[in-house]
């Protein structure tokens, strides 16, 4: 039965070996759910059966072993572990006959429509006659049909974690065109692991569509008891890999007697090295592996509030709000009034303002103008931080938006702290204001700082101020990384109208729009984010430009595929009072930003040292705001966005 889990719940299955006894499927998988494995990895060939079309001799009966509902939710398909290196044959015959035989097993797996396929490990050179072999396949729609969109079935190449296999898979996929279907099945303790890898290169894997961890025997350790566990690196990655809710655990199955490993084939996964011992001094039993992988699973934190609404958002790419250019709906204002930290953070800023004044011996009442008023938070924000300054306030809450106007007015009349609050339903910039501002307060940020056009915004109410005025927020930095995630980049490259694939044929326009995104299965190969286009508040001439550009490096710490950079914003809005979701000084718990991503157009190969060289400009005219990118090392590439062509950011 599944593992349960806080925010979901962790499947495992066991690794078959056969000929099965009796030739009883069900008994099998029967057996394996009491012993709580979820499904069964099963060889998709009998032993030695491998062949091509009806001489390929299957590891079961027929189909009719298992009706159609138990094959998809109960087995997975493992696919002979020679074909892939067949396919590579020096000699012409040899390759053929291993192309046609791994077609063959893996139009058996389409067959039966299988919970998912195990390809077998790619050479760690080369392998790239076999992947033309699947890419076939892939691009003839195989394991397409009667798959749900939602969660189409994996076809996963095993993988050892180490760098030369994330260097295979790199390939691999490449060679594939980053066909969405295809996925990892990460090999942990395999004999066919090769040398020892370093953390930042195991983490490398969190970005990857890792769909399948495969635990041997050889990837555990005793502990004093005598019970197998993950040495601290792969345990690690391991937690890491469990925030994933598509991965599933296999565990393969330990080697019987001492020729057990010299017989390859017979297992659908066989622990052929390095076996761990388990009490009684025998080896890791998969039930006890089985039972280590639970305990550390429901170990890991209860989720906060964060985390809980994030997990409902994780990888799923949503256009940038214009709030210019469109009316926000009431349900997207009701979302972001129930963020825990923002408008503390406000509540904060606006009392640290009202005290200095009051300090400097000023006298009440101040003027307080909220531009961009929602249904109120920021003035309810304002108040409060009035009451506990005791300081008498005048505050007007400026909206365009008609149908938020209606929230402030019911507000006016129905709450009494709101007696001194006067309503304006006019745009900031055109509003003549019977009086001059101590200070404008405004929510208008975006995920990249600017990209919401609150420089324009505040631009253009800057005349409400008065001459010692002060803009709460009073500054805001943008910042950018590299950042690997391929789920991410498919799934734009999906809205061009690629199949898995390729550039052509669509528009390239979804590759040149930035989105807002909770970035979740993604790498970030560089040591962090830099700072990138700065704007500070009231400015000291109203003539200067938002206009801006700048070029930034960054060194890659391993080898990776870049596909674009995350962006993020942080926020001085008074004194030492911030907002940001800078990694570095982000603020805990704060959810009404998540980060943005840049695509590139074609993702990017960087070799551990080697610098990625980005070109980054905000420019203007009269009716739009955009933003062009591109990459001139290690290789030139493209503008991106060019003329705001894909994604403009109107002004009116």
């Amino acid at each position: 039965m599944p593992v349960r889990g806080e925010l979901h719940n962790l499947l495992a299955g066991c690794s078959l070996r056969v000929p099965i006894a009796g030739d009883d499927l069900r008994a099998e998988i029967r057996r394996a759910a009491a012993e709580k494995f979820d499904f069964v990895a099963l060889p998709l060939a009998s032993p030695g059966g491998q062949g091509v079309g009806v001489d390929f001799q299957p590891s079961v009966a027929s189909q009719l072993t298992l009706d159609a509902a138990a094959w998809q939710a109960s087995v997975v398909g493992v696919v002979s572990e020679d074909l892939g290196r067949g396919a590579e044959a020096a000699d012409a015959a040899a390759a053929e006959f291993g192309r046609a035989a791994l077609e063959t097993e893996l139009r058996w797996a389409a067959h039966l429509s299988l919970r998912g396929v195990l390809l077998p490990a790619p050479a760690l050179e080369g392998g790239c006659s076999y992947a033309r072999a699947v890419n076939d396949l892939l691009l003839e729609g195989l394991f397409a049909e009667g798959a749900q969109e939602e969660s189409p079935p994996p076809l996963a190449l095993r993988v050892p974690a180490d760098s030369a296999g994330w260097t295979a898979w790199n390939r691999f996929r490449t060679a594939c065109d980053h066909h969405p279907r295809l996925a990892v099945a990460l090999e942990l303790g395999s004999s066919t692991t090769g040398g020892a890898c370093n953390e930042r290169e195991l983490q490398r894997w969190l970005g990857e569509p890792v769909r399948f961890v495969v635990l041997h025997a050889g990837a555990f350790l005793s502990n004093r008891q005598g019970y197998p566990v993950l040495p601290r690196k792969l345990k690690a990655i391991l937690l890491g890999l469990f925030r994933h809710q598509e991965m599933q655990i296999i565990i393969a199955s330990p080697p019987e007697g001492p020729q057990a490993a010299a017989q390859p084939g017979t297992d659908a996964v066989t622990s052929e090295s390095g076996a761990a011992s388990a009490p009684g001094g025998g080896l890791a039993s998969p039930e006890a592996m089985l039972n280590y992988v639970a305990l550390l699973f429901r170990g890991l934190p209860k989720p906060t509030a964060y985390e809980r609404f994030a997990s409902t958002h994780q990888d799923t790419l949503q256009s940038p709000l214009q709030p210019l250019q469109d009316n926000l709906e009431s349900e997207t204002y009701e979302l972001f009034e129930t963020d825990p930290v923002k408008y503390r953070q406000y509540e904060e800023a606006v009392l640290a303002f009202l005290r200095d004044r009051l300090g400097e011996g000023r006298s009440p009442p101040f003027n307080v103008m909220v531009l961009g008023a929602g249904r109120g938070p920021l003035v309810a924000a304002s108040l409060r931080a009035a009451r506990r300054a005791d300081a008498e306030v005048k505050v007007w809450a400026v909206e365009k938006n008609p149908n938020a106007v209606h929230a402030l007015r019911h507000r006016k009349r129905r709450e009494q702290d709101w007696a001194c609050v006067e309503v304006v339903a006019e745009d900031m910039r055109a509003w003549k204001a019977p009086r001059k501002a101590d200070a404008l307060v405004s929510e208008l940020l975006g995920s990249f700082g600017d990209n919401e056009l609150s420089p324009e915004c505040l631009d253009g109410a800057q005349h409400l101020l008065a001459e010692d005025g002060v803009c709460i927020p009073q500054s805001y930095v943008s910042s950018l990384a590299p950042v690997s995630a391929p789920a991410l980049w498919a799934d734009a490259r999906g809205r061009v109208g690629g199949t898995g694939g390729g550039l052509a044929g669509g528009d390239m326009g979804q590759l040149e729009t930035a989105y807002v995104v909770c970035l979740h299965r993604a790498f970030y190969p560089t040591a962090g984010p830099k700072d990138c286009f700065v704007y500070k508040h009231p400015k000291r001439s109203i003539d200067e430009s938002n206009d801006r550009s700048i070029q930034l490096e960054f060194e890659a710490e391993v080898d990776t595929l870049v596909h674009g950079f995350a962006a993020y914003f942080d926020c001085t809005l008074y004194g030492d009072v911030r907002i940001s979701i800078h990694p570095q000084t982000l603020s805990e718990g704060m959810f009404s930003w998540f980060p943005m991503f840049f695509p590139l157009q074609i993702p990017v190969y960087l070799r551990k040292g080697q610098v990625i060289r980005s070109h980054w400009w905000r420019r203007h005219d009269a009716r739009k705001v955009w933003y062009e990118w591109m990459v001139s090392e290690p290789a030139p590439a493209p503008i991106q966005n060019p003329g705001g062509r894909s994604w403009p950011i109107g002004l009116r």
